[in-house]
């Protein structure tokens, strides 16, 4: 499912991601998967949160306070870890960490410039199985490929 956002949108994201990224600098334990530039990580990953707080018709959180683990959002009496990436053939990925934290349901978002393509879910206790562990050159973690994911109707 495809959500599109305003320009006015778009900056909303870009100056929280910022904001978060300043706060976490001085707080939390960098532990993000990838070589991206954070910074860049950081609002791209509220561009998703939006992107699946706007589809799902909920709130979307935008406090800037440190973060570690938890939920993005939550949907009817549900806790979502909102997962995103610029990898058009990107998967669903988790760290082992997570699994001690698990929320309700994981939802795969690809970011571009715009928006992003909602691609599919999956429930927690679906993702963290052991035969979904996969290491992809940056340690051991859990992963679901696109075709396999939950589609939103």
């Amino acid at each position: 499912m495809r959500v599109n956002l305003t320009d006015e949108e778009l900056f909303i994201c870009r100056t929280l991601g910022v904001m978060r990224r300043s706060v976490a600098m001085k707080n939390v334990k960098d532990q993000q998967v990838g070589r991206d530039c954070v910074w860049s990580i950081d609002i791209d990953g509220v561009v998703a949160e939006y992107c699946v707080a706007k589809m799902l018709n909920v709130c979307v959180d935008l406090s800037v306070s440190p973060r570690k683990g938890g939920h993005d959002l939550i949907a009817k009496g549900k806790t979502i870890d909102v997962k995103s990436t610029r990898h058009k053939n990107g998967r669903l990925l988790a760290t082992l960490k997570k699994k001690d934290e698990s929320c309700d349901v994981y939802v795969l978002a690809i970011v571009d410039d715009e928006g992003a393509d909602i691609v599919g879910w999956e429930y927690g206790n679906v993702l963290f199985n052991d035969g979904n562990k996969i290491d992809l050159g940056h340690g051991i973690g859990y992963g679901i490929q696109q075709d396999k994911l939950r589609k939103f109707r």
